[in-house]
């Protein structure tokens, strides 16, 4: 489900993680088979009714093997169900099938298949058919909490998150299911959560603390981008937790947040988590990453500048024309077109360095089209790529960039100044 990756992964251990955040572990099936058991940490209240039963569950899984001793005492710890067998007992455990036996058919023969009308561990026993026609999407949501704590199978989840998807909210949760969703939000496709609406910064917040150190960064960067399409800020503390995911968010901030963005998040962004990044994105990540790679030089800084060139200034490029670089044509393809017409043909030659032969392919894409129609055609033939479009030798080189002043329309059929200058230059050059 999602982007959580389940298959050949051993995910949120039972008392896993600084935190004890729940996790899937495989766990048997009733009949023999093999489905993988998403075990929660969370613990019900002393005196609750299913406490005996959790026990066993826990039990069951320790005689697998699937749980060490010292992660299920600390896990069940408010049960005090299992000390005194914990005590007595070493890793190398050794239970008898038939003992196991009787305490799941024993459970299994208690659990009765009528619509539920309380989500607890009974559930646990049904099969996917039986979850489809007792539970319904209204008691998952009224109880998601719930959800949380019983060590329900991811197949059983996924009845669950139909339940929810196909039949209660089709378009989309509501903020106020969103809000207690917990570790439910491992079960949520990025397509999921992009039908959300989310208005709330604790929202985002609960959500970003239990997602805290699982591979769920590609829901993160959805429910990020969720959050600020519709008009949310991120604090500078929600910017500091996203520092410990993976930057694929990165570009679906404002420039004013990423000016919040922590140097160790640009140190670790990737060129693909820059793709969808815009201009003023660009203005903002570029000076950030020179001062993160400051202390670098040559080929090393190159390396990790080079998926932020996208911001660099034409001062920039000049003195990375003079390092010895040797930028390929798909980086130079990102440049602003702005930084890179002023350049000149020995520039961008020692910018490109071995690559230059690749001008040639982009001789008709910006802003290598751009540049061309900037240079001298001799100085473009010393390349000897053959590259065409540039000012034909013997032509007067004048600064053009006043067409865009003037390209208001009508005030093109109108003399001015400029018109009159070159007329009188003209002029002077006919012989007399």
């Amino acid at each position: 489900m999602g982007g959580a990756g389940r298959e050949g992964e051993i995910g949120h251990t039972l008392g896993s993680g600084a935190g004890g955040s729940p996790g899937p572990v495989p766990s048997p099936g009733v009949n023999g088979g093999t489905e993988t058991m998403a075990l929660q940490t969370a613990q019900p209240p002393l005196g609750s009714r299913w406490t005996s039963t959790r026990g066993s569950l826990l039990l069951l899984l320790l005689s697998l093997g699937w749980v060490l001793p010292s992660r299920a005492q600390a896990a069940d710890s408010r049960l005090g169900v299992m000390t005194p067998w914990l005590q007595g007992t070493s890793r190398d455990l050794t239970w008898q099938w038939p003992e196991l036996t009787v305490i799941l058919s024993r459970d299994r023969r208690d659990t009765q298949r009528q619509k539920a009308h309380v989500v607890d561990e009974n559930l646990v026993f049904y099969e996917e058919w039986e979850l489809e026609a007792c539970v319904d999407g209204a008691l998952l949501e009224a109880q998601m909490d719930r959800v949380n704590m019983v060590p329900f199978t991811y197949q059983q989840l996924d009845v669950f998150k139909r339940k929810l998807d196909q039949v209660l909210y089709p378009q989309g949760y509501p903020e106020s299911l969103i809000q207690h969703l917990g570790y439910f939000f491992f079960e949520i496709t990025p397509e999921d959560i992009h039908k959300w609406n989310v208005t709330s910064l604790e929202t985002v917040k609960s959500l970003l603390k239990v997602s805290k150190g699982h591979k769920v960064d590609a829901q993160v960067a959805a429910l990020i981008a969720c959050y600020v399409a519709g008009g949310g800020q991120l604090d500078k503390a929600t910017l500091d937790v996203l520092a410990t995911f993976s930057p694929t968010y990165l570009c679906v901030l404002s420039p004013e947040q990423l000016g919040s963005v922590q140097h160790s998040v640009i140190w670790v962004a990737r060129a693909q988590d820059l793709d969808a990044c815009r201009p003023p994105q660009m203005d903002v990540l570029y000076p950030k990453a020179r001062t993160a790679f400051q202390n670098l030089s040559g080929s090393e800084y190159f390396e990790r500048i080079k998926p932020y060139l996208g911001g660099a200034r034409t001062e920039d490029l000049r003195a990375l024309s003079q390092q010895n670089v040797s930028m390929d044509t798909a980086t130079f393809k990102t440049l602003q077109r702005e930084a890179v017409l002023p350049l000149t043909v020995a520039e961008v030659q020692n910018l490109l360095g071995a690559n230059l032969a690749g001008l040639k392919a982009e001789q008709g894409n910006s802003p290598v089209r751009d540049w061309i129609l900037r240079q001298r055609q001799d100085d473009l033939d010393r390349l000897g790529l053959g590259l065409r479009g540039g000012i034909p030798n013997g032509y007067l080189v004048m600064d053009l960039s006043f067409r865009e002043a003037l390209s208001g329309g009508a005030r093109l059929l109108r003399p001015g100044p400029v018109f009159t200058a070159i007329l009188a230059l003209l002029l002077g050059l006919i012989p007399k």
